[in-house]
């Protein structure tokens, strides 16, 4: 075998075929296979290779999509059209085999010309002329020139390329592997191997014919395809899938226990199924239907005993505090236990985001034995995402509880309904009202989805709810709901949910452990005071979890081996601080008083200044206060006014100056009933010129009267109190019911001292027993006149 090594432009073919010494004219449309057909005429006289592409649809293939196997051609241009194409006629030189192909503007090749030549040549032309003479006598295909050519030429490689450019049915595989063999006898091999799968094809489809003739009606053309399949997968060894299945359908109606209207039903849609034309669409909604019956449970169940010790252990094992969620939830599964029924409210967990309601629910499934599934209601306005849709529709499916029943697969699972709140109505129905059926123990027996027709019992299953505002859960639900409140995590709650559970978590995710990473106590009170301002821990888990990630780039890049996170590592990998929280004042000042705030992150400590000055005697209040907040500051500045003499404040003050009330942060909105006290006595401290304990923080609402009323969030603001440093709080006493609620390191260093009346946070505060306090409204007074005075 000779080679020679050259380069030329390449016209690349969608399948058509050129042996050597054989011509053949061609249309040419493609821009790159005319730049190709141009060059070879300007600057190659004539010359190109021809090759095919693997996939003749391609318009623009790739080049590991070109055979790299093809022909030395003469390209002679017969017609250039208007539109640009071209009519070619090619006369075929050698076999070539491709180098290297390469895209600029058209297509080149670098090519080796391929010669073959046999140790004999007349024993070789002998075999050849024998072999394809038997190939004429077995194949009816081949064509009468082919025994002319055989008396013509004795070329055994024309005479077989002869052979294969004669079969217009071989396909493009075949022809280029005919191309790209040199041996003469070895091309008539892969001939013989087509030939002979082609006939074998033939007799296969012939006893596929044969079998279902007997069994067809000539005016079902429909019936006859169908039975055509059904052979073809008979002579393949495949199993008919669908009637496998309707098989065991049946079988499983017979063992098992389901209902007997499902069985009934099941039964009838089986023959309904099995009548109808399997091209039908009718076929495919009857068979989804029937698969839907059969994989919805409708005797399974799973739950175990309760055992409330167990139980106990579990809730703690996953949650911290808690303690009155806790308790409730024994109290349910005891009451469970005990009655062996769950009819009743619903237990609803309301609370922040990132509390721990959703993981609550996981472990109340985990409690009881049961399988878990969930359901997110959030944005549904449709009530068939609750009912489900009728099966006549294209694309129907069950309602959404339906679904998580066959996802559970028992028909007593612990099914959580999430974010109730934040559904929503439009024109398309009412999800709140189809929600009715399902949650109330008197209807939910008795089911009713849509898409199935059949009744469905959801009384065993436990349903529980999550929302982050009850006040925006539909009525109709809320009335059978019993709500359970998660309020937000204190600091110091927080510091322990790091410690316990968030930090061996990420530990465990990230294959790492305490004597490579550790968090110091002080590190983490940062994290939570000045890089978190949230109710639940989700950002407090993903600040530990950025810190970790950091330090195993580090250990993995060398750096270091272990960490121990302080405060200002803390601050080098999270950067700057976000949050900043208030302190209390440096020093004791005249008309700045420490009030205490709730937010939906916990507590804080609100200063509030007051200031006077000459004016018409008007109340300024500035720092963005809200219209409950700024009905207290009213109050508080009427209740001053009108006790001026008690607090020893002169009457002209109030009619020759302005009084300004101001709440620092003004950016942010403040408001809620628990400011009164606070801006009673910034107003005292202002208009007498007294000071105020720098270590005392007060919260309490005020009325015109002097008596103060109770507030809620008393445990977080006890714990901002604490937290800032602040060494007493006055607190109304009417909350002294709340104390329970307060931390025990927090009771051990604030002193917390209970108000009823007005009098007795001034005594607190100034140190001054009061007298003389109006406590009731008093008669007017009304100046006698003369008669003469009148008349004038």
């Amino acid at each position: 075998m000779a080679a020679k090594k050259n380069k030329l432009p390449l016209l690349v073919t969608r399948g058509s075929y050129i042996f050597p010494k054989f011509k053949q004219t061609l249309e040419i449309g493609r821009e790159v296979s005319r730049n190709a057909i141009k060059s070879s005429q300007e600057k190659y006289e004539g010359l190109a290779l021809i090759t095919s592409q693997k996939k003749p649809i391609d318009d623009e293939p790739k080049i590991d999509e070109i055979y790299n196997f093809g022909v030395l051609a003469k390209i002679k241009i017969n017609k250039e059209w208007s539109d640009g194409t071209l009519t070619i006629e090619l006369e075929s030189l050698k076999r070539v085999k491709l180098s290297a192909i390469f895209l600029e503007n058209l297509y080149w090749a670098k090519y080796e010309e391929i010669d073959f030549k046999p140790e004999d040549d007349k024993n070789l032309a002998k075999e050849t002329v024998k072999r394809i003479r038997g190939l004429i006598k077995t194949q009816e295909e081949f064509p009468s020139e082919l025994e002319s050519t055989l008396l013509k030429d004795i070329d055994p490689q024309f005479l077989v390329d002869t052979v294969t450019h004669l079969m217009p049915f071989m396909d493009i595989e075949t022809k280029q592997k005919t191309l790209e063999e040199i041996d003469p006898l070895k091309r008539l091999d892969i001939i013989e191997g087509f030939l002979n799968t082609k006939k074998q094809s033939a007799i296969i489809d012939a006893t596929i014919s044969k079998k279902i003739k007997t069994k067809i009606d000539d005016s079902q053309r429909e019936f006859y395809l169908k039975e055509k399949m059904k052979a073809i997968k008979e002579e393949l060894g495949e199993m008919d899938s669908e009637n496998d299945d309707i098989k065991k359908y049946k079988q499983r109606l017979e063992t098992e226990p389901f209902p007997e209207n499902i069985k009934k039903r099941v039964l009838q849609e089986i023959e309904r199924y099995e009548s109808i034309p399997a091209a039908s669409s009718e076929s495919v909604v009857t068979r989804t239907y029937i698969d839907w019956l059969m994989q919805v449970p409708w005797w399974e169940t799973s739950e175990k005993e309760v055992d409330l010790e167990n139980a106990r252990k579990i809730f703690d094992k996953h949650h911290y505090g808690l303690e009155k969620v806790k308790e409730r939830i024994i109290e349910y599964l005891a009451v469970k236990k005990n009655t062996k029924s769950i009819k009743g409210q619903i237990i609803t967990l309301v609370g922040p985001p990132g509390v721990g309601k959703t993981s609550l629910g996981k472990a109340i499934a985990e409690a009881m034995g049961r399988k878990f599934v969930k359901v997110s209601l959030g944005g549904v306005r449709d009530e068939a995402e609750i009912r489900g849709h009728r099966k006549t529709y294209i694309g129907s499916l069950p309602g959404r509880i339906i679904q998580g029943m066959k996802k559970a697969g028992v028909t007593d699972p612990v099914f959580l309904l999430d974010e109730v709140d934040k559904m929503a109505s439009d024109y398309k129905g009412d999800p709140a009202s189809a929600m009715l059926e399902v949650l109330d123990p008197e209807q939910n027996s008795k089911f009713s989805d849509h898409y199935l027709e059949e009744e469905y019992d959801l009384s065993s299953v436990m349903f529980i709810a999550t929302a982050n505002y009850p006040d925006q859960i539909p009525a109709a639900l809320y009335d059978r709901m019993e709500i359970i409140e998660l309020s937000s995590y204190t600091e110091i709650e927080k510091l322990k949910i790091a410690q316990d559970y968030l930090i061996p978590k990420v530990f465990d995710n990230y294959n790492l452990t305490n004597t490579q990473l550790t968090f110091t106590k002080e590190s983490i009170e940062e994290i939570i005071k000045h890089y978190t301002r949230e109710a639940g821990v989700r950002q407090l888990e993903r600040l530990i979890s950025t810190i970790a990630r950091k330090f195993i780039v580090k250990m993995l890049n060398g750096e270091m081996t272990k960490l121990k996170v302080t405060i200002a590592i803390v601050n080098e990998y999270l950067k700057k601080r976000v949050f900043e929280h208030t302190d209390q004042e440096e020093k004791a000042q005249v008309g700045v008083v420490t009030g205490l705030a709730y937010t939906q992150f916990g507590g804080d400590i609100l200063p509030i200044e007051c200031n006077h000055f000459p004016g018409k005697g008007g109340l300024i209040m500035t720092g963005k206060l809200g219209d409950v907040m700024k009905e207290s500051a009213s109050i508080a500045y009427d209740f001053v006014k009108s006790n001026h003499k008690a607090f020893g404040i002169p009457k002209e003050v109030f009619f020759e100056n302005d009084i300004h009330i101001h709440v620092p942060e003004g950016a942010v909105p403040k408001d809620g009933p628990s400011a009164g006290v606070t801006i009673t006595t910034s107003i005292i401290s202002a208009l007498t010129n007294k000071k105020v304990p720098k270590e005392i923080g007060m919260t309490g609402e005020i009325t015109l009267r002097g008596l103060v009323f109770p507030i809620g969030g008393l445990r977080e603001k006890s714990i901002s109190a604490h937290r800032s440093g602040l060494k007493k709080i006055l607190v109304p006493a009417k909350n002294e019911k709340d104390l329970d609620e307060i931390p025990e390191e927090v009771k051990k260093d604030l002193e917390i001292v209970y108000c009823s009346k007005y009098e007795q946070v001034y005594e607190q505060v100034f140190g001054e027993k009061l007298n003389n306090l109006k406590t009731s409204l008093p008669a007017f007074t009304v100046e006698k006149t003369s008669k003469k005075k009148e008349l004038n």
